[in-house]
Parts: structure tokens; C-alpha cells; sequence
């Protein structure tokens, strides 16, 4: 008999963990998402979240068979990070692109393509879990979980995977703990025409505030993600020249004027990492298990990552090992809990350095900067990680 593995959240890594679940032996795969099925035409405008996806998380899609329309997305040839002394900076010059800038939309519609394609994943849009009940059978069968959902029927799991984000409800109704740090801070996030072309560079800017990034779009268009306090985000103006005036001034006016065409939107920036990211028969898997701030702009590369590594790990699994036996999931756990943690504590050790103005930390930040940009062999090994 085969096993069911249910995924709750249809986001991308999700929607991916689903496609490569999908291709074990013995498995049927749901897909329970409480929002509306993903568009299947484009917007005619660019989508203004967008992700950084590096070569380990492209591979992913090409192998998943999701290809991406090459019109909606951008390499980043380049990469410009600059002190707050507003000249002290490192260049990565890599030719090849480190990475690639993807809408939101984009990746969904391309992994929403895929599955229909298959056919083999069944997929419940404008559903949502209302009760999760663990079922104590013995043996292979233990364990199991049962969700009771709000279109009125009920699901049982061999395998249930969180994907729902890191307000995850089914980690709060398994009774995971969080680690949260609040760092009472917005990114707000639009996209913009430029006056000039972006080079294929993208472009980051440190303050002893905030935190600017400039990722490139096709046809000269740019997302920002400008990391400020919540005070300042509340402050920012509405009107779209004034602002684009603004962000156009934090980035020092590299690409000329700039002209909103998006919505602006804010997102409060946390850090969160789940106590435990297993249990039996059940896994988290995304944001579900780790947040991480935006900075470095690794959340979905960490999410795609967990696919990979659950993935590999059910696929190897014994033909008498039940695919939610807890020492096979704690081998998922232990394989991306390290990688996911030290991203945190980068990202975070970075962001409290621009926040203090001492006379140590402002050295660091500036003249540090300039002494890692003339080691290329150290700047391969950042870029790399």
C-alpha cells in the first residue's frame, strides 16, 4: 500500500517539495494550500517580491523539470556592496551569475506548470487545516497524523510536511517552541524603472540604519528590499515621486531616476528557528523551521535546500523503514539545521555591526570592507557560501 505524504502551504518550496515527493517509489502526495490556485498568464507588470535564487537552487528547478521564463527573471553578474562612508565597498566580478532574480509569481507559475504537467500530486487550493489529531496505531503505521479540513473532509498522513511559513500552524499545534528575535525593523520592498541600465549588478548599501538593496529586473528595471527600523518605515513617504526620489538618493543616484511602478509594501523582519524541525511523522520544512533576515537574501535558498535534503533522505530510505520513522527525519534535521544557523548568525552578527556606532565596529564596517575586497581568493569563498 502506498504512503500518503501531505504538505500544508503551497509556496514555492512547498509546491517543490511536492514534485520531488511526488517522485518517490510508494508515494501519493496532497497538497493542501488555503490560498487560490497561481495564475497561469503573467502580469503584465513585474511582481515586487522577488528572490535571489543562487545555483544550487536553480538546479533545483531545472532537475524538478520548473523552468523559469527566461523574460521575467535577471542574472546577477555582479555584486556592489557599499560602507557607510558612502565609498568603502567590495565588487564580486564572477562573469557566470551568482545569481538569479525570480518573482515570487514567476517561480510559482513555473512549479504550478510542472505539477500540472505530472499529474501525480493532488492539490486542495482555498483549503485550510482546521484540527490535527495524531493517530497511535502500532507498528509502520504509528504515528500518523490526521487533519480535519475546512472544505469538510479529513486527511490522514503517513508523512505530514509544514511548508506554511513561520507562522506555521501545524508546528504551533504540534507544540514546537520557536527561538524568535524581533528586530522591530520593516523591509519594504517595490520595484522601479531606471533612467539608466542596472549592468546585470546588484547593488547593496549599508548605513548605520538601514540596509538598501538594489536587485536587478529585465528591460532596466530594479527591486528594492530597504531593511529600516519601524519607526523610519512608518515615517517613509507614500507618494510615488517623493519616494522613488528617496530611494533613488539612499543609492547614491547610481541608475539615474527612478520611477515607481509597483505598490510599495512592508514586512516586519524577524528571526525565527524551530526548537525542533521533526517529529514523528511530521517535518518542517521553509520558514516553517527557519527565518532568517532578509539581508542576505537566503530564505527561499534555505527552503529549496530542505527539499533537496528530505528528499534524498526518503529516497534512500530502507524498504522496511516507514517514511515518517523519526530517525530517518532527524537525519533531514541534522543535515540542515547547521547550514540554516549559520546563516542566522551571519546575517544578524552583520546587521548589529551597522547598528552600532562605535569607533571598532565603524572601522570593521568600512575599512574592513575595502581590506576584503582586495582578497580575491576571500571574496570567492563569501560569494561561493
Amino acid at each position: 500500500m502506498a504512503s500518503r505524504i501531505v504538505i500544508v502551504g503551497g509556496g514555492p518550496v512547498g509546491l517543490a517539495q511536492a514534485i520531488a515527493a511526488s517522485r518517490l517509489r510508494g508515494v501519493e502526495v496532497t497538497v493542501v494550500e488555503r490560498g487560490p490556485a497561481t495564475p497561469e498568464v503573467a502580469p503584465k507588470s513585474f511582481d515586487h517580491r522577488v528572490y535571489a535564487l543562487s545555483p544550487a537552487s536553480m538546479a533545483l528547478l531545472d532537475e524538478l523539470g520548473a523552468s523559469l521564463d527566461a523574460a521575467r527573471i535577471a542574472p546577477v553578474r555582479a555584486m556592489h556592496v557599499t560602507g557607510d562612508d558612502g565609498h568603502s565597498g567590495i565588487d564580486f566580478n564572477g562573469g557566470v551569475p551568482v545569481a538569479t532574480i525570480a518573482e515570487h509569481s514567476a517561480v510559482m507559475r513555473a512549479l504550478a506548470h510542472r505539477l500540472a504537467a505530472d499529474g501525480r500530486v493532488e492539490i486542495k487550493y482555498g483549503v485550510a487545516p482546521l484540527e490535527m489529531h495524531v493517530i497511535d496505531a502500532a507498528g509502520a503505521q504509528a504515528n500518523r497524523r490526521e487533519l480535519k479540513l475546512s472544505d469538510g473532509s479529513v486527511i490522514t498522513a503517513d508523512l505530514l510536511i509544514a511548508a506554511d511559513g513561520n507562522r506555521s500552524q501545524i508546528r504551533n499545534w504540534a507544540d514546537i517552541s520557536v527561538q524568535a528575535k524581533d528586530y522591530e525593523s520593516d523591509g519594504v520592498v517595490a520595484n522601479f524603472k531606471a533612467e539608466r541600465t542596472h549592468g546585470d549588478i546588484a547593488r547593496q548599501w549599508f548605513t548605520h540604519d538601514a540596509v538598501m538593496a538594489w536587485l536587478p529586473l529585465p528591460d532596466s528595471h530594479i527591486s528594492i528590499v530597504w531593511s529600516l527600523a519601524r519607526e523610519a518605515s512608518s515615517a517613509l513617504p507614500e507618494e510615488a515621486a517623493e519616494f522613488s526620489r528617496a530611494v533613488a538618493a539612499m543609492g547614491q543616484h547610481e541608475l539615474g531616476a527612478l520611477t515607481l511602478v509597483s505598490p510599495i509594501a512592508r514586512f516586519p523582519l524577524s528571526r525565527i528557528m524551530a526548537a525542533d524541525w521533526v517529529q514523528p511523522g511530521l517535518a518542517l520544512i521553509g520558514d516553517a523551521a527557519h527565518a532568517v533576515h532578509p539581508l542576505a537574501g537566503q530564505g527561499v535558498n534555505l527552503g529549496f535546500a530542505d527539499v533537496r535534503n528530505l528528499t534524498s533522505i526518503l529516497r534512500e530510505r530502507s524498504k522496511f523503514s516507514a517514511i515518517g520513522d523519526i530517525a530517518l527525519l532527524r537525519r533531514y534535521e541534522r543535515a540542515g539545521r547547521e547550514a540554516a544557523w549559520a546563516v542566522g548568525e551571519v546575517t544578524d552578527k552583520l546587521r548589529s555591526l551597522y547598528l552600532r556606532d562605535w569607533k571598532t565596529a565603524r572601522w570593521l564596517r568600512n575599512e574592513g570592507l575595502a581590506l576584503m575586497d582586495g582578497m580575491p581568493a576571500a571574496k570567492a569563498m563569501l560569494v561561493d557560501y
